[in-house]
């Protein structure tokens, strides 16, 4: 199993990231902020809102290295007080790491990523980084750089968002549950092909995932491998003059895939 640091979402073997979060998962499962320390010991709260998942990730691995006893209520980092000396190390070195800074004399342009989801703006931040191109958050959550960078930023947009996926997101529990409803669905039918409700369960189902795109971390090909299955089972239920044989054994490879992911 694997989990995420900040959110603590249980995830199975397979995925990479948080579909809430859109950050790496660990293999640990995280800290509750009542288990920081013993009771009645102060704690400090740090606020990283504005840290890419993947410094926030780094820090964590770092923390948790160094044995140091803390937790996350999202991107705020809760430690024990006395531990404050260490983390505030940690912490400045590894904001270090987060890329270059914006000039604070410079001229800067905003972009507002509001309507964007919380994945699409790790992802895009972090492709900034990997791009050398500074960049922060304000106040108001739009997303800053130089004036000087408009044209590298507007390519990096153009191909972030040129090869990204129309479909509309699924959320990490909704695309859990919509899997587990066509995993049933599928365990029944390869059993029984006139199973009434493995067939409206999938029939019903099919074309919901079709109609998504997959959640942040879920591999792509796998996701829209299992879309296009189930709607070819769907359509051969439909149809109703389909071999029994074949759709049992087509309901039986897919529950076997499935069976990974639920």
């Amino acid at each position: 199993m694997r989990w995420c640091f900040q959110c603590g979402i249980q995830y199975d073997e397979g995925v990479a990231d948080c579909v809430e979060c859109g950050v790496e998962l660990v293999d640990e499962a995280p800290t509750a902020s009542d288990e920081v320390g013993t009771e009645g010991e102060d704690q400090l709260a740090y606020e990283l809102h504005e840290w890419a998942g993947e410094s926030r990730r780094l820090l964590d691995q770092q923390l948790t290295s160094r044995s140091v006893a803390h937790s996350w209520q999202g991107a705020t980092l809760v430690v024990r007080s006395e531990d404050e000396v260490l983390v505030d190390e940690l912490v400045d070195s590894t904001d270090g790491t987060g890329g270059p800074v914006l000039d604070p004399a410079a001229e800067k342009i905003a972009y507002e990523v509001e309507g964007w989801a919380a994945d699409e703006q790790t992802a895009f931040t972090e492709l900034l980084g990997r791009l050398g191109i500074p960049h922060e958050f304000d106040e108001v959550g739009d997303l800053l750089v130089l004036a000087a960078d408009e044209d590298a930023v507007e390519s990096a947009l153009d191909a972030f968002q040129g090869g990204s996926d129309e479909r509309p997101e699924l959320e990490g529990l909704a695309a859990n549950g919509l899997l587990t409803d066509i995993f049933v669905a599928c365990d029944r039918l390869r059993r029984d092909h006139h199973d009434n409700r493995g067939v409206e369960g999938l029939v019903d189902n099919a074309p919901v995932l079709v109609s998504y795109r997959p959640p942040f971390g879920f591999d792509p090909q796998m996701w829209n491998s299992l879309g296009e299955r189930s709607a070819e089972l769907a359509e051969l239920l439909a149809a109703g003059d389909t071999d029994p044989e074949e759709i049992k054994e087509r309901a039986k490879v897919l529950t076997e895939a499935l069976r990974q992911l639920v």
